[in-house]
Formats: structure tokens, sequence, C-alpha cells
């Protein structure tokens, strides 16, 4: 180990964080529904608490967070700024995989238009600073 962490530790930090990363957006999406935002962009139903369903945010979270472990020691000096920029990693597969292979089309067009596609982004923008803030506070002084 050379002056901080090993690679494998800093994944297996970034896995948490990122599953931490997946339940701050379970958690915004209730806030945004709460708001009465959500409807506003054609969104009827939060994301749920219950299992089976929490979970499946929960492990994405925490499989997105194992990339974000290979860039973190790269990243430290600016780790909020990549953290807050990492989400469109995620989201992008959203857009261009995920709602496609769900029937929603590319960026959820199919489903609900435009506001869909902008509702996606917002409710996932915790995602990514939460993961470094978690990774961060977890690291400490040095990754």
């Amino acid at each position: 180990m050379e002056n901080g962490l090993t690679l494998l530790q800093r994944l297996a930090i970034c896995f948490t964080a990122g599953v931490l990363g997946g339940l701050a957006v379970v958690l915004f999406s209730l806030i945004l529904f709460g708001a009465g935002i959500s409807a506003a962009f054609g969104v009827m139903a939060p994301a749920s608490l219950k299992a089976p369903e929490i979970y499946r945010p929960l492990f994405w979270g925490g499989l997105w967070g194992i990339p974000f472990g290979f860039i973190i020691k790269a990243a430290w000096k600016r780790l909020y700024l990549v953290g807050f920029l990492y989400v469109l990693a995620p989201v992008l597969a959203l857009y261009i995989v995920f709602l496609p292979m769900r029937g929603a089309g590319y960026f959820g067009l199919m489903h609900g238009g435009i506001l869909f596609t902008v509702y996606l982004l917002l409710v996932n923008l915790p995602y990514g600073i939460i993961t470094a803030v978690v990774a961060g506070a977890i690291i400490g002084k040095k990754p």
C-alpha cells in the first residue's frame, strides 16, 4: 500500500457511498413528490420505500459507485465538483440504455416527453454529490 488506500479499499468505500447516494435519490424523490413538484413533471408516484422495490436504486447506486472508486484518487482535490458531475454517467446510461429497454424510448421521451427527461435529471442530482461526500468522509484526508 502506497501512501493511502488500496484500489480495492477505494472501490469498497465508493460502493458503500454509492448505496447511500442511491438512498438520497429515493428520499429526494419523496421530497419532490411531497412538495408537488413531481406532478408538475408528470410523475404521479414517488420511488417506493417498500421491499423489494427499494433495493433496485440502492443496488444500482452501489454499482455506479464502483467506477467512482477508480477515479476518486485523481479527483480528490476537486472531489465535490467531480461528484456533482459524476451523476451524468448513470443518468446518461438511464437515458440511452435502460429507458429504451423498458419501452420509454431514448431519454424517456415516449413515456412523458421532455418534462419526464428533465425530472429524471433533477431527481438524480443528489446521487453524485452524496456519493462524493460520503466517500470523502469515510476516506478522510488521503485516498
